[in-house]
């Protein structure tokens, strides 16, 4: 009893972060995203409080800039023969809408303040009940909202810095089937009995971000660094249900097996270091190039803990550090109206042992394009970014490499729709 419900309840905590490492969303700002998020060297509007804070010291008056980010997720999977039928099994298509929410003012002429609203660990993956790997994963849907209150001060007229605190809130609900008298990391073994729902709600966590910024009339540097976090999920409830159609035999086996439980983790959130150098070409265009270095390898393990101490466990994940270079770009076509395009490189940290249907994960390239029109006090910033995950295969040199034994190939893609409102109050 204890080694099974040790591996079936750690694998579900394991998943919560997983989610987190590959679909960390950075698209909050229809401007900003549109650019690619090549926004550390200039602050365009509020949505700097979540790129870099220091721009929040070039931002006259008082702001409002909200948006939503609508995010289209398609993922296949093929399995390898001959573990695996060579079959393609579509995860469900979903939808998702992080926001971005942001509220500035400048109390002097050197001193501002302001808020954000995002929810950058905002996805999930929902794969069919014919699915082969539905006891590793079925369904899983994870939220989160960092609440970021920013300071920024203005040294001179063309420099400025910023600090600000994130409160990061985060729930997670995950679904699997459950398989008994298995042979551990051999698919196909074992009898399927039931289910299993676990849902948590995260102590809230505390980090910090902060960032300076030069700015003149053609140039542009920034650097920004958002600190890691450490969510902690304490009271977990993983509930059980037995299907009715299992044998009533197994069924008995299995309920005294499968009791509800509450579980624990506590888990680290990498770092981030971004740069950017911005320079104005014309007067009607200009481009940023920026990078960052995120310090994924502080995920090297998972700490587990249950009320029954016997069932505590360290679970190594190994993920490896990684880069991002972001390209952006506008013109200003009129005084009103602009156009915009960005490209982003993003570098998978996770180790092919990882790939699994909780997240099937690869290096990505991202492209985007977009408009923005001025009217009065108003702006309304529109976009679209493709983002091709592209093909994340297990098999290395002929040999199966998941932890879970389950090897085949996946194909993602995500289509990201960004629209975003401003108001300048004065």
């Amino acid at each position: 009893m204890s080694k099974f419900t040790l591996t079936l309840v750690a694998s579900f905590l394991w998943a919560s972060l997983a989610i987190g490492a590959g679909f960390n969303i950075g698209e909050f700002g229809g401007r900003s995203a549109a650019m690619g998020n090549a926004v550390i060297a200039q602050a365009y509007d509020a949505s700097t409080i979540f790129y870099n804070p220091a721009g929040l010291g070039f931002l006259q008056g008082t702001h409002f800039y909200g948006g939503v980010t609508g995010i289209y997720a398609q993922a296949k999977f093929v399995g390898a023969a001959p573990v695996l039928p060579n079959t393609v099994y579509n995860a469900k298509k979903q939808f998702f809408p992080p926001v971005g929410i942001y509220f500035s003012h400048q109390f002097t002429e050197k001193f501002a303040a302001g808020i954000g609203v995002t929810n950058p660990f905002g996805l999930g993956l929902e794969w069919g009940d014919d699915f082969p790997g539905r006891a590793i994963s079925k369904n899983v849907d994870l939220k989160s909202f960092y609440i970021s209150p920013v300071i920024a001060y203005q040294i001179s007229p063309n420099f400025s810095l910023g600090v600000g605190v994130d409160v990061v809130l985060t729930t997670v609900t995950l679904q699997r089937n459950v398989i008994v008298f298995n042979t551990e990391g051999v698919p196909g073994t074992g009898t399927e009995v039931g289910d299993v729902v676990l849902d948590g709600n995260g102590d809230p966590a505390i980090g910090f971000s902060a960032g300076l910024m030069y700015h003149s009339d053609r140039v542009g540097v920034g650097v920004s660094y958002r600190h890691s976090v450490s969510p902690e999920f304490k009271d977990a409830d993983a509930n059980f249900t037995i299907f009715s159609n299992t044998d009533p035999k197994i069924a008995a086996v299995a309920s005294q097996l499968l009791t509800d439980q509450k579980g624990g983790a506590k888990m680290d959130f990498p770092g981030i270091l971004a740069a950017g150098i911005y320079y104005k070409f014309t007067e009607k265009f200009g481009a940023e190039v920026s990078y960052a270095y995120y310090n994924w390898s502080v995920f090297d393990k998972i700490n587990l803990t249950f009320d029954n101490p016997d069932l505590n466990q360290t679970i190594p994940e190994n993920y490896d550090n990684s880069s991002q270079v972001r390209i952006g770009t506008h013109y200003e076509v009129t005084e009103n109206f602009s156009i915009r395009a960005g490209y982003i490189w993003d570098e998978t940290p996770q180790p092919i042992e990882s790939v699994s249907p909780l997240l099937p994960d690869d290096t990505r390239n991202d492209y985007s394009i977009g408009f923005g029109y001025k009217a009065g006090k108003i702006t309304i910033d529109a976009g679209y970014m493709f983002v091709d995950i592209g093909e994340r295969t297990t098999i290395e040199n002929g040999v199966g490499k998941n932890d879970n034994g389950f090897n085949g190939t996946y194909n993602s893609r995500a289509d990201i729709f960004l629209l975003s409102f401003g108001y300048a109050f004065k």
